[in-house]
């Protein structure tokens, strides 16, 4: 993948080095909820459809994920290069008299 500018190679750099090895499981409470009542349902639909729809339910679901890790990523990347725009602009300012 081809990097635009060094905001988005920063932001790409940084991305991996906070998710590498990390379970929201263990760091929030209403995650390890949610996550255990989505299993929950899956199963409970997984049960009461044919094999061919299951896999078709779990194709749904991966590609439901993406999109969602998509756009998580695009949301990411932006707020990360609006700070470094602002850090930036804040460190060459320098005050004026009128």
């Amino acid at each position: 993948m081809m990097m635009k500018n060094v905001f988005d190679s920063l932001a790409a750099t940084k991305e991996q080095e906070i998710l590498v090895g990390l379970d929201l499981r263990k760091y929030s409470s209403e995650y390890f909820h949610a996550s255990e009542k989505v299993i929950t349902y899956q199963d409970k639909i997984k049960n009461a459809l044919p094999l061919d729809l299951q896999e078709t339910l779990e194709q749904l679901d991966d590609e439901y994920n993406c999109m969602m890790l998509s756009g998580m990523d695009v949301y990411y990347r932006q707020g990360f290069s609006d700070a470094v725009r602002l850090i930036m602009e804040t460190m060459s300012w320098s005050p004026t008299r009128s």
